[in-house]
């Protein structure tokens, strides 16, 4: 293996390597390469590993190329440089460390070193941060996502537990999914992805809801403790009752039922700590969507969502909960008595990842839009906590007015 060494700062002699054909003699074998240029941010990582820190290309035939490292996404971006770049290697007739090295001659100077060019090279791959895909999460599971519990007077048929349709392990959403470790697994917990029998189910908020709903009740008669209406309200409960419950008296599959409890809590020694707002939260987005077209009053819809989660969790809904899943709009001017503003279902995932694209869809909904309500629909397309970047796209795409009842934002006229 060739010795990495400094070059001398002159007297360097650069060759053409002979001519190298295949076994038959008649084909010429080529040499290919290509330059990746590593930003400060993943350079940094390499250097700092004491392990082999990976990076993995991803992308299938129809994707533009990204590099993932542990936790980030790159999109990988050609270049074209002004200047050739010459791709240097020593003799490969070198047959040791010394004779690769500089040699020097009998005075003590440095001599004359030799080079073989391998190639001359006029582009460069960037590596330009990116939000990572993780709508194909749901693209890919909704054909085999779990169809609910299907209730009914006999205790319903929990174990119908999802479409026909193909399966895919997690290792193969690896593959596909053009996000990082830490993305995909953030990724799945955020749209209720479990592993079940080592492939992955969806468990889509409408169908999850009534299966919450029952974990809720069990928890208020089994719980242990709990901390109410705090900013992070938890319960805690054993857990096998809980799975009893529903394995027996509901039908849910054990290997669900587990998976929830995980998604949703943690257990440890057979104890359950629950996530009482995230599984309160849920409870709502299952809600959301069964909302008619025109919508719904908003005092309705909180009392509805209250019932759902049950006296004991009531003072956990808080509207927040439900950000990126829907839109308030003001009554109709005809309704005089008991004025309520209208809830209507309008879910983040069906938005495009296409910045330009996702604004432009964003104001032909609404023609101007307040700040607070527009921006968690902005989610996705930068790199979550990359404010700077946000910050650019809705300069970019956004004309921000004061008026006298506070700042709006209008579109952006471009062109």
């Amino acid at each position: 293996m060739p010795v990495a060494t400094l070059l001398p700062g002159k007297n360097v002699t650069l060759r053409y390597p002979p001519r190298r054909t295949d076994e038959t003699g008649q084909k010429e074998i080529e040499e290919s390469y290509q330059l990746l240029e590593l930003p400060p941010e993943i350079l940094k990582a390499v250097e700092k590993s004491d392990e082999v820190f990976p990076l993995t290309i991803k992308g299938t035939p129809s994707d533009d190329a990204v590099l993932c490292t542990p936790t980030s996404t790159f999109l990988l971006r050609t270049i074209t440089l002004s200047n050739s770049l010459l791709i240097c290697r020593t003799p490969e007739s070198s047959s040791s460390a010394a004779t690769t090295a500089a040699t020097l001659n009998e005075n003590g100077k440095r001599g004359r070193d030799q080079l073989e060019i391998r190639g001359i090279e006029h582009q460069v791959l960037e590596c330009v941060p990116q939000a990572a895909d993780l709508e194909r999460i749901r693209r890919l599971l909704r054909e085999s996502q779990w169809e609910g519990l299907e209730l009914g007077l006999s205790g319903g048929e929990g174990r119908k537990q999802a479409k026909r349709g193909r399966k895919w392990t997690k290792a193969q959403l690896e593959s596909v999914v053009q996000a990082s470790p830490a993305e995909l697994d953030r990724g799945l917990r955020e749209r209720n992805v479990i592993e079940v029998d080592g492939y992955m189910l969806l468990l889509p908020p409408v169908q999850l809801r009534p299966l919450l709903s029952l974990i809720l009740n069990l928890l208020a008669v089994y719980s242990t403790s709990s901390t109410g209406a705090s900013p992070t309200p938890t319960a805690t409960s054993p857990s096998q009752p809980i799975v009893e419950s529903l394995r027996d008296d509901h039908d849910v599959a054990e290997g669900i039922i587990l998976g929830v409890l995980d998604l949703f809590g943690t257990v440890e020694s057979g104890i359950w700590t629950c996530d009482v707002r995230r599984v309160v939260g849920e409870i709502g987005k299952g809600l959301v969507p069964l909302l008619p077209g025109k919508g719904k009053g908003l005092d309705a819809f909180m009392l509805e969502w209250k019932q759902a989660a049950g006296e004991e969790w009531e003072d956990v809904v808080d509207l927040s909960l439900l950000e990126g899943s829907y839109l308030l709009h003001d009554p109709p001017v005809s309704t005089l008595i008991n004025p309520t503003k209208l809830i209507t279902y309008f879910p983040l995932h069906n938005l495009p990842l296409h910045a330009p694209t996702r604004f432009a869809d964003l104001f032909l909904t609404r023609p101007r839009w307040r700040p607070e309500e527009m921006t968690p629909f902005l989610k996705g397309l930068t790199r979550d906590g990359d404010k700077k970047e946000l910050d650019k796209l809705i300069a970019k795409f956004v004309r921000v007015v004061k008026e006298k009842e506070g700042s709006w934002w209008y579109p952006r006229r471009t062109g």
